[in-house]
C-alpha cells in the first residue's frame, strides 16, 4: 500500500493522500503496516492509532530522527530489512536506508509529530 509520512497539521481528517498539505510532506513508498510497525520496533518506539490509515508516530521517533546519525540509519536499516514482514520480497537494506535518509532529512529541523497515512 501506499504509505506518505507527514508533519502535523490542523485538520487530521483525511480520505486520500490529496488531502495532505505538499509542503507537510516528507516522503513515502509502499510499505505495509506490519513493514512501518517493525521499522518503529527497530527504533524502538511506537505509534498510536487515530483511524486504521492514519497513525500518529511517538515524539521519541521524531526526536531521534532528527538526531540519528547516517550511519546508525544504515544499521536500523539492515536490521528492518530482515524482519518477518520482509519474508518472500526481495528488500534491500540499502533502498530501506534511503527512505529512512530522505525522512530524516526532509524532517529535520522541524518541531512537529510525525504522520503516516497509509492508502
Amino acid at each position: 500500500m501506499d504509505v506518505t509520512f507527514f508533519t502535523e497539521v490542523d485538520d487530521n481528517a483525511f480520505k486520500s493522500s490529496d488531502d495532505i498539505p505538499d509542503d507537510s510532506i516528507l516522503g513515502g513508498g509502499r510499505f505495509t503496516k506490519d513493514n512501518i510497525s517493525e521499522l518503529l520496533e527497530c527504533f524502538k518506539s511506537g505509534s498510536s492509532a487515530q483511524t486504521d490509515n492514519l497513525w500518529l508516530l511517538s515524539v521519541n521517533f521524531s526526536e531521534t530522527l532528527s538526531i540519528i546519525d547516517d550511519e546508525k540509519i544504515k544499521i536500523i536499516a539492515e536490521h528492518w530489512s530482515q524482519e518477518s514482514s520482509w519474508g518472500n520480497t526481495d528488500v534491500n537494506a540499502v533502498d530501506l536506508a534511503n527512505h529512512l535518509l530522505e525522512l530524516k532529512y526532509s524532517y529535520s529541523n522541524s518541531s512537529k509529530r510525525i504522520w503516516v497515512f497509509f492508502e
